[in-house]
């Protein structure tokens, strides 16, 4: 029973000590700038760490009498570490952004102060978490001694199976409860509860006081009895180092191939890295009760290398099915929430499938090398120099993956290397170690190898066309591409493929530009154009700018038709997308041709603080918020740098999609950016949202000066078929008048660095194919908020044509301009150009005249959506006398009037009357079902009052709306401002 208590403790201690690196990663890449930068430091420094630490604690163990007790008060000590470490970390932020690195100024001192320093801000911790693993398992074995081997198996197990869970349990349920200083507080606790029962269980039981005497004695006999076999001290630490690199090659292979699979967001992340450390812990699990039974443990070692690098080899053929595989999870999977749980269940399913075998494998090494060292007479005290070897021997791979074999030779190769190595050192032992001399492998098995290893080098090819598909977006593999260019870099691998006459760069197999190389122009161009564009209009004169993502390099590439721009800097973190974009050609030719353009490849935090540098615009279109490390270009925290680097009435440019997205994480990021940014304002186009931004409420965001008189941008925007100044008049969504009523409906928190609520929660609606255009309704509604609040019921810009823009307002103001055509001319305008609205109200009250109110009603109402979010006051009371004049014979009642007095009032924008109007419509009902009719009484009703600043009587209406009625963007605006 009371083993079973300390397994359950060191599990206990796994899940503190992987919610440790997890978060570690979440914090460090806020500094480091990307994920991909992060998760190599945190692994390198967690590992490195422990390695220093398992060596220390291993030469001290033979000094120490109550190892347990040392360890329960590690344990403590690194609980309190993480209690105090949100706190260190931010002043460390702080200190680092506004003092140190703008003093430095050099770009590779500011490179070597983030790497050390954020390798010292753990490093502790680190080695504290390396020495925990000797204490534990040389105490556990003197308090209960015999098939050492079998323990030590077991508490791997117990300690990694543990560190599995605790990578779900924080990156799935903890953040999002609690945030990352919650989270990392938790496994401090978790730790302090740990070490607290191992103390008080270590004090109860003196036959964990035992002298170290007879374990020098044992070890002395069994060297005696060796003294006649070759040392394989040296060896097998060696070899111990060697696999453990191989290992994390494997590991940062696998973690970016299956990027590519599942989608490069923060939970496939962590998907995969439990999935590495659950083989880990498998494969000790399976041979705990095998190992003090294994007569040869060097044959054991040899099987366990051989078969980890075959398999290896295999996960390169088995990777490229994985699409196919995923391809039919998305198809059978439903976009609903109990789909998106099975389609992290199937993710899961996939990392299982590529590391399980290799990882088992690898989990069976440490055990069999430990119990072989103390088959051999080494002491208690080399557990902690094993454990310390095969950490740094991760490191090694981690550095080498990364930094040479990754960005040189691919993933692929990185896989099929560190199978080799893992093969290698099979063989080595095989035919160098004398248990091996008589075995039948040394046959077969040197030749086998090297068949499968050729077979791989050159049949073991990924498909780029795969790497370029983001199957685990729509399920789609679109096998007519041809890979133009497809290149692992350090952060990502980047592609871009040719369908037809498109040109498509993409992120981790996510679009993040699309470029028509023919006379036509794609949907991100326009988005891409506009976000240059927009700013030109807007700002009464730009000097310099700052481009935060290269993208396409057309954002630039627009900016630079401006002649009054002297400086342009481009921060993109990924060299390869640079490389990627220079071949789309004449589209995006200024980016890389004009003397003012200068491309750093940077993480955009440093950037600013390193540079210190002010400009009249930033532009921020990094890529989507979901993929891991891009939610925090959405933070408050960034918005607030960013606010520092903008001159007196700069402005800031934020992308934002409203596909795959949610109405939730469209409010986050409004909210973290009103913070710094409250004068804002709102363009749509076509899925995209292109906020313009300032300080100061002062700073005037009306479009003002007229970029068609620069000829060379004209002739471009002409072919877009943008006319004038006044075209971008026509897709000005709202300013923040409008919305921040809206953003004060929903309690969503702003999007934090430390409480990542995009990070957490834009991947589910990636995968529920989510879709803001829900907001489309404040301005297309019957009733007119946008208006209102906007206080706009002038002109609205709009030039007839027969070739429009295919943006967003473009089609609904041609059609309700010729509504208006139709109903102000209706005499002179033949009936077969007429719409259908005005065809079905003409028929209606014209040749059946006999037709009640109520049948005209429904037609009425059609008009007057198609129209009255389009057309000024004017022209609007034109239209309502026309429908006044067919509608009138069929006036019948009291109710009637009533109904065309409420009409009356909506269209001549008479809010006293339209309130008036609307409440005694409302009276007549004993509840309020939130139908149509329902819906845009109650809120024409809370409008007209909130504008009349008269609230008097309206409580009692919305007592009488049925729960949950009223729950919409309009039911929350309509009780907001009636609250207000």
């Amino acid at each position: 029973m009371l083993q079973s208590t300390y397994f359950v403790l060191f599990f206990v201690s796994g899940i503190a000590g992987l919610i440790y690196e997890s978060i570690w990663s979440h914090y460090l890449k806020l500094f480091l700038g990307h994920a991909a930068y992060s998760q190599t430091l945190v692994l390198v420094i967690y590992m490195g760490g422990m390695a220093v630490g398992a060596w220390l604690g291993g030469s001290q163990i033979k000094r120490i009498h109550n190892l347990l007790k040392v360890y329960g008060l590690i344990e403590c000590v690194l609980g309190l570490f993480a209690i105090i470490f949100h706190f260190i970390f931010v002043e460390y932020l702080n200190i680092s952004y506004q003092t140190i690195i703008p003093s430095l100024g050099n770009s590779f001192l500011i490179i070597c102060y983030k790497w050390l320093t954020s390798a010292i801000i753990i490093l502790p911790q680190s080695i504290l978490l390396g020495a925990t693993f000797p204490f534990m398992a040389s105490g556990f074995i003197r308090a209960f001694p015999g098939t050492s081997g079998f323990k030590i198996s077991f508490l791997y197990f117990a300690n990694t199976f543990g560190a599995s869970l605790g990578v779900l349990l924080s990156g799935f349920v903890l953040i999002e409860k609690v945030g990352l200083k919650g989270t990392i507080i938790t496994g401090g606790v978790l730790d302090i509860i740990v070490g607290a029962a191992v103390l008080i269980l270590s004090a109860r039981n003196s036959a964990y006081k035992i002298n170290v005497l007879p374990i020098v004695k044992e070890k002395s006999f069994q060297k005696h009895i060796q003294a006649d076999r070759p040392s394989y001290y040296l060896p097998l630490m060696l070899i111990l180092g060697i696999t453990a690199a191989s290992s994390f090659m494997y590991e940062i292979g696998w973690i970016r191939m299956l990027s590519l699979v599942l989608g490069s967001s923060t939970h496939s992340f962590e998907l995969m890295l439990s999935a590495f450390i659950l083989g880990m812990a498998l494969g000790s699990f399976f041979i705990r009760k095998r190992i003090d039974q294994i007569i040869n443990i060097p044959r054991a070692i040899v099987l366990a290398q051989v078969v980890m690098g075959l398999t290896a080899f295999l996960t390169i053929f088995t990777y490229n099915h994985m699409f196919g595989f995923m391809q039919f999870v998305i198809e059978a999977l439903s976009k609903s929430n109990q789909g998106y749980f099975l389609f992290n269940l199937f993710c899961d399913l996939i990392c299982l499938l590529i590391m399980l075998p290799s990882t088992i494998c690898a989990g069976m090494v440490l055990p069999l090398i430990i119990s072989s060292f103390y088959r051999d007479g080494y002491g208690e005290e080399y557990v902690g120099k094993i454990y310390s070897i095969n950490t740094f021997g991760g490191i090694i791979g981690v550095i080498v993956a990364v930094w040479v074999i990754m960005p040189n030779c691919g993933v692929g190769l990185l896989i099929t290397f560190g199978g080799l190595v893992d093969i290698l050192i099979g063989l080595y032992i095989l035919m160098k170690f004398r248990e091996n001399q008589e075995s039948e492998l040394r046959k077969f098995l040197p030749a086998l190898c090297a068949i499968l290893f050729c077979i791989t080098f050159v049949f073991g090819k990924t498909n780029p066309l795969f790497a370029a598909s983001g199957v685990y977006r729509d399920g789609k593999i679109n096998k007519n591409k041809k890979v133009i260019f497809n290149k692992d870099g350090k952060t990502a691998t980047i592609t871009l493929s040719r369908s037809g006459d498109y040109l498509s760069l993409a992120t981790n197999g996510k679009p993040d530009a699309s470029v028509n190389t023919n006379s036509g122009f794609s949907d991100d161009e326009y988005t891409m154009a506009l976000t240059g564009v927009l700013p030109m209009s807007i700002a009464d004169s730009i000097t310099t700018a700052a481009v935060i993502g290269m993208g396409s390099g057309m954002t630039a590439h627009y900016l630079l038709y401006d002649s009054t721009i002297k400086s342009i800097d481009i921060i993109e973190i990924e060299k390869e997308m640079v490389n990627a974009a220079r071949k789309i050609g004449n589209k995006v030719s200024n980016t890389f041709k004009d003397t003012r353009s200068h491309i750093y490849i940077d993480d955009a935090k440093t950037f600013f603080s390193s540079h210190n540098r002010s400009y009249d615009v930033i532009v921020s279109e990094p890529s989507n918020p979901w993929v891991s490390g891009v939610s925090g270009l959405f933070s408050k925290e960034f918005f607030g740098l960013i606010r520092n680097h903008l001159n007196t009435d700069g402005i800031l440019v934020q992308w934002f999609h409203k596909y795959e997205s949610d109405l939730s994480i469209m409010i986050s990021v409004l909210k973290a950016l009103q913070i710094y940014f409250p004068n804002y304002a709102m363009y749509a186009a076509g899925s995209d949202l292109i906020i313009i931004a300032a300080v100061s409420h002062s700073t005037d965001l009306s479009l003002k000066k007229n970029v068609f008189q620069i000829p060379a941008l004209a002739q471009n925007l002409n072919s877009m078929n943008f006319k004038s100044t006044e075209d971008f008049k026509a897709i000005l969504f709202a300013t923040h008048r409008l919305f921040t009523p809206l953003l004060q409906c929903y309690d969503y928190p702003p999007n934090s660095d430390y409480y990542p609520f995009i990070d957490l929660n834009a991947v589910r609606y990636r995968f529920l194919k989510g879709d803001i255009g829900i907001i489309d309704t404040l301005r297309d509604y019957i009733i007119p908020f946008r208006k209102a609040l906007e206080n706009d019921t002038g002109y609205i810009a709009y030039i007839e044509r027969d070739s429009l823009p295919p943006l967003y307002n473009f089609e609904q103001f041609k059609n309700a301009k010729q509504l208006y055509k139709e109903f102000v001319l209706s005499d002179t305008t033949s009936t077969a150009d007429k719409s259908n609205e005005f065809i079905a109200l003409d028929y209606a009250s014209t040749i059946h005249k006999s037709l009640s109110f109520d049948q005209l009603f429904l037609s009425t109402t059609k008009v007057l959506e198609k129209t009255i979010p389009y057309l000024s006051n004017s022209e609007m009371r034109d239209i309502y006398r026309i429908i006044e004049k067919k509608v009138s014979p069929a006036i019948k009642t009291d109710d009637d009037r009533l109904w065309m007095n409420y009409f009356e009032a909506l269209c001549n924008y008479d809010m006293p009357a339209l309130q008036n109007k609307a409440s005694v419509l409302l009276s007549g009902t004993d509840t309020i079902d939130g139908n149509y009719v329902g819906r845009f009484l109650m809120a024409s009703m809370n409008l007209a009052a909130f504008v009349n600043k008269d609230t008097f009587g309206i409580e009692e209406h919305w007592e009488k709306v049925k729960k949950n009625q009223m729950n919409d963007v309009m039911g929350k605006v309509s009780r907001f401002l009636l609250k207000k």
